[in-house]
């Protein structure tokens, strides 16, 4: 993306369904997403923060499944690498 290029969200609809559809076994059909980034302002020292966005029309109850499916996962991705080492 350039900068200063808006992106719609119908362009990361379709940029989301192509990125699971590629990495995953192609049959799969989202029905929502939702996206988490960690942003830092180039101009100012030591600033931090994090954008949340989601799909058009998801719902708030489907945002917090989304949201504390993907740290339920974490921990257990993070439990099962432990229990390895």
């Amino acid at each position: 993306m350039r900068e200063g290029k808006q992106v719609n969200k119908k362009d990361m609809d379709s940029a989301v369904e192509e990125y699971i559809r590629g990495n995953l076994d192609g049959a799969e059909i989202v029905t929502g997403w939702m996206l988490s980034v960690s942003v830092r302002h180039p101009a100012m020292e030591n600033s931090d923060g994090y954008i949340v966005e989601n799909s058009e029309g998801l719902p708030y109850h489907s945002q917090l499944g989304l949201l504390t499916a993907a740290l339920d996962e974490k921990r257990n991705t993070i439990l099962s690498q432990t229990l390895k080492e």
